[in-house]
């Protein structure tokens, strides 16, 4: 016996396809509901899952490749099927699995919480079967937080990553206030009517997520097992949705080291562009592709998607470009009355007054101030000597950026939006001068006792 393990090991070495466990050998006796529709040398069948103990459709092909690469849906009860026009690609090269996850499909609408957390350790016993030392990873929406999740929690076991319209990353209010504001088609207005009334829109969301947010949320009314399977076991959808907007992802996005990349539509009214480049910022070694004027299935424009992804499996990546040094005077920036307005660059102070829907991307400052202002920033670097930004009356969004200054943040009756944040203050992280509301996905607050991740939202009188 000794002598025919040594064997295996050898053939396995020279060989490496050779020793993977085929998934067809543990498929259930029943016939699957899908095998009739898939291409010659395709299988499909049911196995018994252990996490969620019920049935589990999974998909497999191209078992002769010695690569392996798993296939993650997300929400909706196509289940593996969001994939057929990727799989026949991949199975050119490679050997793909691709499943019904529990809840969803065909396979069993078992009880429990359908979180990436719970997604992620069936996906590990799924990877167990395989026999392969590394598998490559692709999940869309819900099925990239699930990637996500697995990437974090068994990072040695992957060699590749791929995020497609990864929902769910954000605190869960930035999350449905993108839903709230893409809910209605604005695009036929004049410019000027349209201007005016997404603004409105954004003020009377952001009120209602305020009164929201002072409601019980999932975690509070269903943390008993029995009372979530009892309220949810008929709703699938639902039991994923509430479990995957209560996933925190804060600490863990910056241990990623696996290659990674990151496929995002630049329409996406579902899962904003935003996360992408949340992601983008925090995963040490990832690229990020839009493809413009598409949704949230980049999967539907497959001839490019496919080629993007074959791209990068086998080793085509983009080189991270860096951003040259500034040399030059720096001049300040005030912004007075207007509206739509973008801006970029280096600038000693930045002033917006009474401006709205004012877009400012890769900025450097040593100071930022707006007062009764609308405004969304994307990479923003402010070094002061006194306050790093300051909001009066104003509603800030800021996604990836360092506020770094004797006080990091001072708000005064104002909502500020902050993801992929560091606030930095050699006095105070952030004073409060009137009641205003923060939200905080994957940032952190360094002050003098220490560094704090912060991912909720918080309501704050003065003085907190």
């Amino acid at each position: 016996m000794r002598y025919i393990a040594w064997l295996c090991l050898l053939v396995s070495l020279v060989f490496p396809g050779f020793a993977a466990a085929k998934l067809s050998d543990l498929f259930l006796a029943e016939a699957s509901p899908v095998s009739g529709e898939l291409p010659s040398g395709w299988q499909a069948g049911y196995v018994k899952e252990p996490v969620f103990n019920g049935r589990m459709l999974v998909v497999e092909a191209g078992h002769e490749h010695s690569q392996t690469v798993i296939l993650v849906h997300g929400l909706g009860q196509n289940g593996y099927q969001d994939w057929k026009k990727v799989m026949p690609v991949l199975a050119q090269s490679y050997h793909v699995i691709a499943m019904d996850l529990p809840g969803f499909g065909y396979s069993d609408k078992s009880s429990g919480r359908y979180s990436p957390t719970q997604y992620a350790r069936l996906l590990h016993w799924l990877y167990e079967q395989t026999g392969r030392e590394q598998v490559s990873l692709i999940g869309h929406s819900m099925g990239g937080a699930v990637a996500l999740r697995f990437a974090s929690s068994f990072p040695d076991l992957l060699d590749n990553l791929v995020l497609v319209s990864v929902a769910g990353v954000l605190e869960r209010s930035a999350f449905l206030h993108h839903r709230s504001e893409n809910s209605l088609n604005l695009e036929p207005l004049p410019d000027s009517v349209r201007q005016h009334a997404e603004y409105r829109l954004r003020r009377l969301s952001g009120k209602v997520l305020d009164l929201a947010n002072q409601l019980p949320g999932p975690r509070e009314l269903l943390q008993s097992d029995t009372v979530w399977n009892a309220v949810l076991k008929d709703s699938p959808n639902s039991n994923a949705a509430l479990a995957l907007i209560d996933e925190n992802f804060n600490g863990v996005l910056n241990q990623i080291s696996v290659p990674t990349l990151i496929v995002w539509g630049s329409e996406d009214p579902v899962a904003p562009l935003r996360t992408g480049r949340l992601l983008r910022a925090q995963i040490p070694d990832s690229e990020l592709l839009i493809f413009d004027g598409t949704g949230h299935v980049p999967m539907a424009r497959s001839v490019k998607f496919n080629q993007d992804v074959m791209d990068f499996l086998t080793g085509n990546r983009l080189p991270r470009q860096e951003a040259a040094a500034f040399e030059g005077p720096l001049e300040d920036l005030t912004c007075r009355g207007l509206n739509g307005v973008r801006y970029r660059g280096h600038y000693r102070t930045v002033r917006l007054i009474n401006c709205r829907g004012i877009h400012l991307e890769d900025i450097h400052a040593q100071q930022i101030e707006l007062v009764s202002s609308e405004a969304t920033f994307l990479n923003v670097t402010v070094e002061s000597e006194d306050v790093a930004l300051k909001a009066t009356g104003s509603a800030v969004k800021i996604t990836n950026g360092t506020l770094a200054g004797e006080v990091g943040i001072s708000a005064a009756h104002s909502r500020l939006d902050m993801a992929g944040v560091k606030v930095r203050g050699r006095e105070s992280a952030l004073v409060v001068n009137g009641a205003s509301r923060l939200v905080f996905s994957i940032s952190e607050l360094h002050e003098p006792q220490g560094v704090t991740r912060v991912h909720g939202s918080y309501r704050l009188a003065a003085n907190n």
